[in-house]
């Protein structure tokens, strides 16, 4: 897991300045959730679930409200299904209680940009990308993921 500009397990702060779009209510702290926390969370097994454990009950401690997007919960349930098996995927998908931000054309024209215009050096999923884009169009600099190459992008 990623150290710099570590501000927990399994927490990063972005160095990205709050820009564009739709702002979230500043009142209380907003963190974007990765499917690598998800899967951490959920997975026992997965080497990197007990500091999820710990950065979930953290963020949720200091009143955090968390998000995903529509992407994330697909890459998530596939993950899952393929790792875990399909029960686990089904039951994760009807009882989880995030928020889910579902993303428009923009979102994803940017996100393809992003991932075709990149360096080979660094390459990048598309669900980062898109990821990247929203946390950017909703002003949210704070992520929980446990994902290396997630974190790295945001730095």
């Amino acid at each position: 897991m990623e150290t710099d500009q570590q501000t927990g397990p399994g927490r990063k702060r972005g160095r990205r300045e709050r820009t564009g779009g739709a702002k979230l209510d500043p009142g209380s702290p907003v963190a974007f959730v990765d499917s690598s926390a998800i899967v951490a969370l959920v997975d026992r097994d997965d080497r990197t679930h007990a500091a999820a454990v710990e950065a979930y009950r953290s963020l949720v401690g200091s009143g955090y409200r968390l998000f995903t997007t529509n992407h994330v919960v697909v890459e998530v349930y596939d993950l899952l299904y393929a790792g875990i098996g399909p029960e686990v995927a089904r039951r994760w998908l009807h009882e989880h209680r995030l928020a889910i931000y579902t993303t428009d054309e923009d979102d994803e024209e940017k996100a393809r940009a992003m991932v075709t215009g990149g360096s080979a050096d660094r390459p990048m999923t598309l669900t980062d990308a898109i990821s990247i884009v929203v946390m950017e169009r909703l002003g949210v600099a704070d992520a929980f993921a446990v994902d290396p190459h997630f974190l790295a992008a945001l730095a």
